[in-house]
């Protein structure tokens, strides 16, 4: 099974802003967890789930 990191981008710059160490187990836990960041940070940065191997 997939494990998935999010990768945090600045909407102005593209530039990756924030490192986010924490893994994911499943593609649905790292979207609930930018839904979350998305509440906190409208519309500063774009999320991107990047699946990693295990």
């Amino acid at each position: 099974m997939m494990k998935y990191k999010i990768r945090v981008y600045d909407l102005n710059t593209n530039k990756e802003t924030i490192k986010l160490d924490e893994v994911f187990d499943t593609k649905d836990a790292a979207e609930t967890a930018i839904e979350k960041l998305e509440l906190q940070y409208p519309d500063k940065y774009e999320y991107v789930k990047v699946p990693i191997k295990n």
